[in-house]
């Protein structure tokens, strides 16, 4: 029975919602991170000084902290997200005020995270959950809400199992 704590299910459930909204990978990716900071922040997580050991997500966090942009506030699922733009165009998430989400932030915090193989399993399950509803109705508190039936439904201790997750999705995908 493999398994996950709650944060990288998150992630990658935010970015997959990201996904089917239309954004683009790599600021979906962004967007994932931003969302699961965001909710670890609201169940009190002790928040800790960030040091990424991946050298690629450091360089991309030293970066961002380097680009002065104006901050915005994106709404995403019903929650307000704090970003900046790179120069590029590309979002840059502040939620903490900490240590910025990054592409390069989310493969290293979120992505890395998952066993072997499941990485892709549970995208494809998201994905595919995802396809029975308008990025409109994605976009709000239904984007927690659902999270949190199967973080309920799914659970094995804090943690989460994983096939009983792609199973929830499963029977839960779109007719047709």
């Amino acid at each position: 029975m493999p398994n996950l704590n709650r944060f990288p299910l998150l992630g990658l459930w935010a970015r997959e919602a990201a996904v089917r909204m239309g954004y683009a990978e790599a600021d979906a990716d962004t967007i994932g991170h931003a969302y699961a900071v965001l909710y670890a922040i609201r169940a009190n997580s002790p928040s800790k000084p960030v040091k990424y050991k991946d050298k690629e997500a450091a360089v991309a966090a030293e970066r961002a902290l380097a680009e002065k942009a104006e901050l915005e506030h994106l709404r995403f699922g019903d929650d307000e997200l704090q970003v900046t733009r790179n120069a590029q165009g590309r979002l840059i998430g502040h939620v903490g005020n900490a240590t910025p989400q990054t592409p390069e932030s989310y493969r290293y915090k979120v992505a890395a995270k998952f066993p072997s193989g499941y990485y892709e399993k549970l995208q494809s399950a998201f994905r595919t959950f995802f396809e029975g509803s308008t990025p409109e109705k994605i976009n709000t508190r239904q984007l927690y809400h659902r999270h949190d039936q199967w973080k309920k439904s799914c659970a094995a201790g804090r943690l989460v199992d994983l096939d009983k997750l792609i199973k929830w999705c499963e029977e839960r995908k779109p007719a047709g």
